[in-house]
This record gives C-alpha cells, structure tokens and sequence, in this order.
C-alpha cells in the first residue's frame, strides 16, 4: 500500500514568501554597506590621527612616547581595515571570513599590550591576555585561508 503522505510546499511556488525572503535577506546587506560607509570613515580619520602623531612627535621630540603612540595609531588602522576588507569579502562571497576576523584579533590584542603597560597589571589580567593571544594565534594557524584552500 503506497503512502500518500501530504508533500511539503516549496517556498518558489508561493510568491508572496519568496518576496519576504528576498525582503529580509536584503536586510543584511543594506547593515554591512552601512557598516562599510562608517569603517571608510573611521579609516581617513585614524590615518589623518597617525599624521598628527608623527608630526607631533617630531616638532616635540619625544621620539619615546611619540613611538608608541605612532604604532598605536598605526594599529588601529590596521584592525580597521582588516575590518572594512571583511565586509567587503562578504559583498562579494555572501560569508564572513573568520581568518580576517582572528588577525584583526590579534592586531588589537598587541595594541591592548602596547597601550597598557604589562609592569602595571596584575598576575590574572596577564594571564588572561596571554591565554586570549594563544587561542588568536592557534586559530589563525589552524584556520587555512579560503584561497589558499581549492573549493570542494
């Protein structure tokens, strides 16, 4: 005896729910080129901040602090782009590439280092950074690169 058990709709042969799909999956893309619109923003004013820095430290010359301060800007910048190139890897993928999202991590977690002395914290903080830059760094290794990986 055959079982004529009811088949399960598909959601093209209903128009108005193929239009709520398309509707809510526009809904990330519009947040992620808002997203994009801000990091470009933050990105020109944090290299015009590390110009300033540089200049100020010359006409100073207080190359110590000036340094660190420079690197500082310069690392922030950095993480910011990693950033932005992110967001337009998802533009053009449709997917998040967690690699990118590990190495602006890390890049943070050395300006977190540079930023606070490590003399002043405590024996907990330091080992909570530490542990935090391991897992970073074990998972930029043992995540590969999608272009490095061929696609299956």
């Amino acid at each position: 005896m055959a079982d004529k058990s009811p088949s399960a709709n598909n959601p093209a042969d209903q128009p108005n729910l193929e239009f709520i799909i398309k509707f809510f999956s526009l809904i990330p893309m519009a947040l992620y080129l808002i997203v994009a619109a801000m990091l470009t923003i933050i990105a020109v004013f944090s290299v015009y901040d590390a110009g300033l820095q540089i200049i100020s430290m010359i006409v100073t010359r207080d190359f110590t602090n000036g340094l660190v301060q420079v690197i500082y800007s310069l690392l922030l910048t950095i993480t910011i782009i990693v950033l932005f190139e992110t967001v337009t890897v998802y533009f053009r993928t449709k997917h998040v590439e967690v690699r990118a999202l590990l190495i602006a991590g890390l890049t943070s977690m050395v300006r977190h280092i540079l930023i606070f002395n490590v003399a002043t914290i405590d024996a907990l903080q330091m080992f909570a950074t530490v542990a935090l830059l391991a897992v970073l760094i074990a998972g930029i290794v043992l995540i590969k690169s999608e272009v490095a990986s061929p696609p299956v």
